[in-house]
């Protein structure tokens, strides 16, 4: 959310950045270095503006509540080269309608990593999790041979 974090991200090994919201400032500041941005977006005209500084990727958040899938098909309808992650009510009971949407690169979700189970150590849970959602994403993006 600041440059101090994108920077200390970066310094830390970070090979790109995704922010919960557009800040023309920090997007300028990860292209001059080189370190691929993907900013949060909700509305088409943060998405245009992403678009004018060079970006086709972009985190659309909060999804679900911004509308969800159909949204998204909405937006990329009028906005054909841009691509979305949604995050923000994602989770396991709904992901596959967005990775089966072409206009969605990646999702994100906290489903997987809950922070009562992080903090209680239960790390088999969190790996069961995040199993189940890779399995998920091979189902849906592995194409039919």
């Amino acid at each position: 959310m600041t440059i101090d974090q994108a920077d200390r991200a970066i310094g830390a090994g970070a090979k790109f950045i995704v922010s919960p919201g557009f800040d023309a400032e920090i997007v300028q500041y990860c292209i001059d270095r080189d370190v691929p941005v993907c900013p949060g977006t909700q509305s088409p005209s943060e998405m245009i503006a992403a678009m004018k500084m060079g970006l086709d990727h972009v985190k659309f958040f909060p999804a679900e509540l911004s509308g969800g899938v159909k949204m998204i098909k909405a937006i990329g309808a009028a906005l054909t080269k841009m691509r979305f992650m949604p995050t923000g009510g994602v989770n396991a009971a709904n992901v596959t309608d967005y990775l089966s949407c072409d206009k969605v690169f990646c999702a994100g979700g906290s489903w997987m990593v809950k922070k009562d189970l992080m903090q209680a150590g239960e790390w088999d849970k969190v790996r069961g999790l995040v199993s189940e959602a890779a399995a998920i994403v091979r189902e849906v993006r592995t194409p039919a041979e």
